[in-house]
């Protein structure tokens, strides 16, 4: 009996060891984790090269870039993690545009301020071609990147290759959660909007075509903005400019305008609207459908596809409302597969010169010339 004691002692005590070496490892690794994330996520001055345009990730000694609404989100643990996500998207996203020739036949005007504040958030770009003879249509492209990641030129060759259809481009960027709300981003696009209304004369603009898009998190932005330009109750409520502006159509790629449902989470709401999201005036309005009665839409074109994991379900809910309220809206849903898979989320927006892309494209900008007619 004493020996099976002792057996049972030493196998405890090695049991003990065994499951404090493991605790042991996992804390270094946690430990190991922490410190990277920490590493990737530290912020970067504005002017380094190394500047990556992501939420929470650019400091100077000049620009405020964080607002009081946000302040402390940046230490969020998920949010270094979105961090780290976002990152590598754009690397992959470099990678992208580098296996890809855009056209070399524009006119290319960057970093253009439409707030003049040093910001680097609040500048646009325009493209048009070269020798334009008269006026050309316009398109203002807000780029998409789940309200945290990107500027303009993460849309730069889409952007290139709408122009080199005989149009005039503008893209702008706007600046990211969780330094601001979409409050705030809706802000810069209205200021962006009424930089563009009193500045067509400076370039080939035929002001009386304007089609307004937007991608994901930038087709949010663009829905919003279209509604906006006509209620002046809306601008008091989110507290925006009139940019003094009239669209003639409306092109939305994979949209996300509803952003006060069951399957956003309150931290997803929290990062997007600020920490006192439900207390603000906005919290009535964070939802598409809360806020279209208040304007006509222009002719309005979704386009989406079946592996759009990430807003499929939204465009097509959004294509309902739009046809519920009597807008003259299109839904282009692709089906297409691409190397034996199914056209991914924004897939015209991030690779637009492929044969799925183009064509996407070319059905979309199709649909903006009918309604100048």
């Amino acid at each position: 009996m004493e020996t099976k004691t002792k057996k049972s002692r030493k196998g405890l005590k090695l049991m003990g060891i065994i499951i404090g070496i493991i605790i042991g490892v996992i804390a270094v690794i946690i430990c190991s984790a922490v410190i990277a994330i920490g590493v990737l996520t530290a912020p970067v001055d504005d002017k380094s090269e190394k500047a990556v345009a992501i939420g929470g990730m650019l400091t100077s000694e000049t620009i405020n870039y964080k607002e009081e609404s946000t302040a402390g989100l940046e230490k969020n643990p998920l949010i270094k993690i979105m961090q780290v996500f976002w990152k590598s998207c754009a690397k992959s996203d470099a990678e992208l545009h580098a296996k890809q020739t855009p056209p070399d036949t524009l006119i290319k005007e960057y970093d253009i301020p439409y707030i003049d504040d040093g910001n680097r958030y609040h500048m646009l770009d325009v493209y048009y071609p070269e020798n334009a003879t008269g006026d050309l249509p316009v398109i203002i492209d807000i780029h998409g990147g789940g309200w945290m990641y990107a500027d303009k030129s993460l849309n730069e060759y889409y952007n290139l290759s709408l122009a080199d259809r005989g149009f005039v481009v503008f893209s702008i960027s706007y600046r990211l959660v969780p330094d601001v709300t979409v409050n705030e981003q809706l802000m810069d696009c209205m200021e962006a909007l009424k930089w563009i209304s009193e500045n067509m004369d400076n370039y080939p603009c035929d002001g009386k075509n304007i089609m307004l898009t937007g991608d994901s998190a930038g087709g949010m932005l663009a829905a919003y903005s279209a509604v906006l330009l006509q209620s002046g109750e809306l601008r008091d409520i989110f507290g925006v400019t009139d940019a003094n502006m009239e669209l003639t159509a409306l092109l939305l790629t994979s949209p996300v305008p509803n952003m006060n449902e069951g399957g956003v989470t309150d931290f997803v709401k929290t990062i997007c609207w600020g920490l006192d999201y439900k207390s603000k005036a906005t919290y009535e309005y964070m939802n598409f459908d809360q806020i279209i009665d208040y304007a006509k839409l222009p002719p309005t074109y979704l386009i989406t596809s079946s592996g759009d994991v990430l807003a499929h379900s939204q465009t097509l809910k959004t294509y309902e409302l739009l046809k519920s309220k009597g807008v003259d809206v299109r839904l282009a849903d692709y089906t297409d597969l691409r190397d034996n898979e199914e056209l991914p989320h924004v897939f015209c927006v991030l690779e637009p010169f492929d044969e799925f892309g183009s064509r996407a494209n070319d059905e979309a900008i199709e649909f903006y010339k009918k309604t100048m007619e």
